[in-house]
């Protein structure tokens, strides 16, 4: 969906909180109209509301209080960078009973993707650089860092943290709230399952198992 003016905020104020701020005013100054309007961000105590973040903008509420926020605008978009999938989740299911709540994706301008045949969720967040190539399916609440690329054929689920600097092959299926590291790869045909931790630049050659951690070149279990 192209928005228009669409009130949004951020869950969390740290550092890749920030960047996804600058994602959302990059995709405004690329646009011939403010697709959004940012308000500040959201933080999960109370004594953290009015301080500042980044370029003026502030925290405006709190986990708790996202209810009462929320209850002055028709509509108000969530984004969650958090680079936690399971924190991700979490956040989510807080408050996915607010019903004026939306999800959009944010995609940096610069990110190359066939929308013929790539296909999209809510909630995803796609920072500069990212390539995906043809007939992948995007779930919901992804995190895909600077520089990733997804290869074709391939299906990521929820609540999964792309680093910056992964290369998926094609043929992959990653499933919910997995931890893929900075500058791994992961070949083609390959299954990563549930609530998995790829360590950074380990080189994934195989299925690897729900709940495990991989790490080095060949990829192998370490717990």
């Amino acid at each position: 969906m192209r928005w228009n003016g669409l009130p949004v905020v951020i869950f969390g104020s740290g550092g890749i909180s920030k960047e996804t701020y600058h994602i959302v005013e990059q995709i405004n100054n690329h646009s011939n109209v403010k697709v959004y309007d940012f308000l500040g961000f959201i933080e999960d105590s109370e004594p953290k509301i009015g301080t500042e973040v980044i370029s003026g903008y502030k925290v405006v509420s709190s986990d708790s209080n996202i209810y009462e926020y929320a209850k002055d605008f028709p509509v108000l978009g969530i984004i969650i960078p958090i680079g936690n999938p399971k924190i991700k989740s979490i956040i989510y299911n807080k408050i996915k009973s607010i019903d004026n709540l939306v999800y959009p994706n944010i995609i940096h301008p610069n990110v190359n993707f066939d929308s013929k045949t790539v296909s999209f969720g809510y909630g995803n967040i796609l920072a500069s650089g990212v390539i995906l190539t043809c007939n992948i399916d995007i779930g919901n609440f992804n995190l895909i860092n600077l520089n990733s690329t997804v290869g074709h054929d391939s299906k990521i689920e929820d609540f999964n943290v792309i680093n910056p600097l992964v290369a998926i092959s094609g043929s992959v299926n990653v499933k919910d709230l997995c931890l893929i590291g900075t500058g791994s790869t992961i070949l083609q045909e390959t299954t990563i399952n549930k609530n998995v931790t790829v360590g950074a630049g380990a080189v994934v050659v195989k299925d690897v198992e729900e709940c495990s951690t991989v790490v080095g070149i060949p990829a192998k279990k370490i717990k």
